[in-house]
């Protein structure tokens, strides 16, 4: 099993319409003005269409959002308002390391496209080097509530249990809040339970040298 690269990626957005694609459900708002309120910056990485993006900016938060797929982001960006506070960039997080951190890094749907404990370390540790020691990254993604579902893997995201999550984030955050609620609204098509997490990022000194440790 691999992710999708960023041309597999480009031909998803060219030839479906994603039914993920809708704005987020109320926990999210919840979490966020309970954690991380307005006004803050915020990466939005994996930003698809920009639907949680443009969500964000109406919140009065201020959003770099990003993702590996260049077809995403020029459809985000037409479908942006003028004006809004949101800024977008086409960037693959597991290779960069951004010149100043950002407060709070979100991700949505992201971490659950990774299948392999090495593919979700590898995207841990670059959420780590985005938001930096104190931050926040605010995670949402398929949640396996027993050992049963993890092992159903045949179509959609990753579902992980508990264990595997914390397994994966664990050399660089500390959980701070830890939910599960639907990951959006449209039955049959995103009514699935999702992990909402809060996490806060490590001291330099604690997470130094767990980078990149896959296996």
């Amino acid at each position: 099993m691999r992710s999708l690269n960023a041309t597999e990626w480009d031909h998803t957005y060219d030839s479906t319409i994603p039914g993920w694609d809708e704005q987020p459900p109320p926990v999210l708002g919840e979490l966020l003005a309970e954690h991380a309120p307005p006004p803050v910056r915020v990466m939005d990485v994996g930003c698809g269409l920009g639907t949680t993006a443009r969500w964000l900016a109406d919140r009065s938060y201020t959003v770099t959002a990003c993702d590996f797929s260049a077809r995403a982001i020029e459809e985000a960006r037409r479908r942006t308002p003028a004006g809004a506070a949101v800024r977008y960039e086409v960037l693959d997080v597991t290779g960069h390391t951004p010149p100043e951190p950002f407060p709070v890094v979100l991700d949505r749907g992201v971490l659950h496209t990774c299948p392999t404990r090495g593919e979700r370390r590898t995207f841990a540790a670059a959420m780590a080097r985005m938001c930096g020691p104190g931050g926040l990254w605010v995670h949402v993604g398929a949640a396996a509530l027993s050992d049963e579902d993890a092992l159903d893997q045949s179509s959609g995201p990753s579902w992980t249990t508990e264990e595997t999550f914390l397994d994966a984030v664990d050399p660089w955050f500390t959980v701070l809040d830890l939910r599960i609620a639907d990951f959006g609204r449209r039955a049959g098509v995103t009514d699935w339970p999702a992990r909402y997490a809060v996490l806060r990022r490590k001291p330099r000194s604690t997470a130094h040298g767990k980078e990149g440790q896959h296996s």
